[in-house]
């Protein structure tokens, strides 16, 4: 139901509405009032599908935004908001999310060298996919390329960003750097 109603509605919405276009249309031309009224029902299905979609914000879509938030503070070197925007136990896996995490303190570093050293000076997202995992946690997943003051070219790299409800906030608790150029990148990338 997340998947179809909540974070997208719009394939269940264009499928009720074409269905209900044509239901109608046979209804009006052949002089069925029944017809047309099951025709015109699908029509308000479809709009009530849009309406529930704009409504309800998924886990998947809260994940999805806090992603936003941490490119764009990473992007103009906000750190301190950027980094409050990880649960005090959040972890950093290098390549798959299923190797060792880091702790905390690594992705401080991470974040803080994006003052100096790896200043962004411009970001592009290639690809940003949401998903809800359960009821308290969402995942992204995130392509980007980005250039650095230190480097001539842009930076492919791919990230996995999980994001769980703590209280009434929603913080990153694990964060996995998938590729740089397209390499698993190796811990202490940083120092």
């Amino acid at each position: 139901m997340n998947a179809w109603l909540f974070e997208n509605p719009w394939p269940l919405a264009v499928a009720l509405a074409l269905a209900g276009c044509a239901v109608a249309w046979r209804g009006l031309s052949s002089g069925s009032r029944n017809v047309a009224i099951a025709g015109a029902a699908c029509l308000l299905a479809a709009l009530g599908a849009l309406l529930v979609g704009r409504s309800v914000t998924t886990p998947g879509e809260h994940a999805a935004e806090v992603a936003r938030s941490l490119v764009a503070h990473a992007e103009t070197a906000a750190t301190d908001r950027a980094l409050a925007l990880f649960a005090p136990d959040a972890v950093l896996n290098y390549g798959r999310r299923e190797n060792p995490g880091t702790s905390i303190d690594d992705i401080r570093l991470a974040i803080r060298s994006l003052e100096g050293r790896y200043r962004i000076d411009s970001n592009r997202i290639r690809r940003l996919v949401f998903r809800s995992l359960d009821d308290g946690r969402g995942e992204v997943e995130l392509s980007c390329t980005t250039s650095v003051a230190r480097l001539e070219t842009g930076v492919p790299t791919d990230w996995i960003i999980r994001v769980r409800k703590v209280g009434d906030s929603w913080l990153i608790d694990r964060i996995t750097f998938e590729t740089l150029y397209g390499k698993p990148p190796t811990p202490g990338i940083w120092r």
